[in-house]
């Protein structure tokens, strides 16, 4: 019988759901817009029914309407008007602003039903409705479940979690006028029927199942309990529908709430490299299984630096919802920390340890354009000026800004600081040796060390005499061979000898 009519009931609850929070505006943010019912729920009326309360808000744009909802599935118009009967402003002394006061009367004696008065805003975005449950009549009067007051608005409207083996949700009943007097409440019986059905996705997947459930009843508050692993309730999302019975039989209305039952703990791996060198990238992933569809986490990254420091990751370091890559800047052990949240509450702390390991710098040496070789001898004039560069040597990227340089001469250091060397560098006379030493922030190195041998201005005066000297005698013996050449082309043209030439060759007459 419960399963017949699901989507009409479905609707119905929805808009009960809008309509049904007497005296409070259906949207908390909304707070300064509240209209206020003098009548509570449940009121039962024969004939007339006079409405009155107050407002915060001017109700320049409203309408009422009475609508019958005495079948669970039912929502029918009965009466409405574009406007109420009266509106007066007043100052409310308490608060020193003006509030309004209304009245609306509806003529209903023709009338048998369990019926809401409902007064919408016309005049925002927005449509926000404030209302009341009225029996009207003597017939067709049946209970009315609605989610508990007691409970801030948007709790009751939004998806509830739970993450033990047992859940409590809270109603109020409303139940006719006659019943109420003819039993007292601690007497009333309640028959509930509970129904659940998955919902990953915000529907159900599947048809409702009903479960087994035990309930609690004071003063209109109900309160149904039901067993996790009783009911073999596995983790994940639902859509719990619940109506009550009363002692007559009588139906309410269906009421609908998603939950999300999450009892275990989630299953939560990091995967990344072991060890990496300085100059690259650590990429980690993270997998979480939650057992559910569905389930969302929440992660909160950090990473614990080889000087034991820790930070908190970068927005840019962060690529996906469960990727995180980042640049070592220092050699070390490095440690990637993950706390993931799942819905039910559940924390769970993963941790991988990644070695990096540094890369010694690349030293590079040059003099006058020419690379130098570990262990080579250079050639540098003894007076005039020279240079030894170092500042081409190389390191990962995050070293090279902090390269150290440190020169020695003869075995003994001369100056740091700088990435080259210069003749007036060194006010020693006489040197053999010189070497360099190119420093990393980790304190690991590189070195060329070389021999030079300075040219006295005698050997270089030499140097240049027998250079002159051999370009004077090549050009000398140039001239010559250019001279002999043309001297045997021009004895061969006008030499004395007589050319003969054959006779007797010419022919015959």
């Amino acid at each position: 019988m419960l399963n017949k009519s699901k989507t009409a009931m479905l609707l119905v609850f929805f808009l009960l759901s809008s309509y049904i929070l007497p005296t409070t505006v259906a949207d908390e943010s909304e707070a300064s817009m509240s209209l206020m019912f003098d009548q509570q729920d449940g009121l039962h009326v024969d004939g007339i029914l006079n409405l009155t309360g107050d407002s915060t808000f001017p109700l320049t744009s409203v309408e009422i309407h009475v609508w019958n909802i005495s079948k669970p599935d039912q929502w029918d118009s009965v009466h409405s008007s574009p406007f109420l009967d009266s509106v007066v402003p007043y100052s409310d002394e308490s608060s020193d602003s003006t509030m309004w006061s209304w009245q609306h009367s509806f003529e209903l004696s023709s009338v048998d039903c369990t019926c809401y008065v409902e007064i919408s805003v016309m005049e925002y975005t927005d449509l926000k409705s404030f209302g009341v449950v009225v029996y009207v009549g003597d017939e067709h009067h049946r209970p009315v479940l609605r989610p508990s007051v007691s409970k801030p608005v948007h709790e009751t409207y939004s998806t509830q979690i739970f993450n033990s083996n047992t859940f409590e949700i809270d109603y109020n009943v409303l139940l006719p006028t006659e019943q109420e007097d003819s039993f007292p409440s601690t007497s009333i019986n309640i028959l509930s029927n509970v129904r659940i059905c998955p919902a990953s996705f915000g529907i159900c997947l599947e048809n409702y199942s009903s479960i087994d459930a035990s309930h609690v009843l004071i003063d209109n508050e109900l309160r149904m309990i039901v067993d996790v692993d009783a009911n073999l309730i596995s983790d994940g999302f639902y859509q719990l529908q619940v109506q009550v019975q009363d002692d007559a039989l009588r139906l309410s209305n269906n009421v609908t709430q998603f939950i999300v039952i999450d009892q275990t703990m989630p299953a939560v791996q990091l995967n990344a490299i072991d060890a990496v060198d300085e100059a690259d990238s650590i990429v980690v992933d993270i997998n979480v299984d939650d057992g559910y569809v569905g389930s969302t986490f929440v992660i909160t990254w950090s990473i614990t630096q080889p000087d034991g420091t820790p930070r908190a990751v970068l927005d840019t370091e962060i690529l996906d919802d469960s990727r995180l890559e980042f640049n070592p800047t220092k050699s070390g052990n490095y440690i990637v920390n993950a706390l993931v949240r799942d819905l039910g509450g559940h924390l769970v702390v993963v941790s991988h340890n990644v070695s990096v390991s540094n890369i010694a710098p690349n030293a590079v040496l040059r003099y006058d354009g020419f690379l130098v070789e570990n262990g080579t001898e250079i050639t540098i004039p003894k007076s005039g000026d020279w240079v030894f560069s170092a500042n081409e040597s190389t390191d990962t990227s995050n070293d090279q800004a902090t390269l150290s340089y440190y020169w020695f001469v003869d075995g003994k250091a001369l100056l740091s600081g700088k990435s080259y060397l210069s003749s007036s560098d060194i006010q020693t006379p006489d040197y053999r040796e010189i070497r360099v030493e190119v420093v990393d922030d980790d304190a690991q190195s590189a070195n060329i060390s070389f021999n030079v041998r300075q040219q006295t201005e005698s050997a270089q005066t030499f140097s240049d005499s027998s250079l002159s000297f051999g370009i004077t005698l090549f050009f000398a013996l140039s001239v010559a061979v250019v001279v002999l050449m043309r001297q045997r082309s021009s004895s061969e043209g006008t030499s004395g000898f007589v050319k003969w030439t054959e006779r007797g060759k010419e022919p015959k007459n």
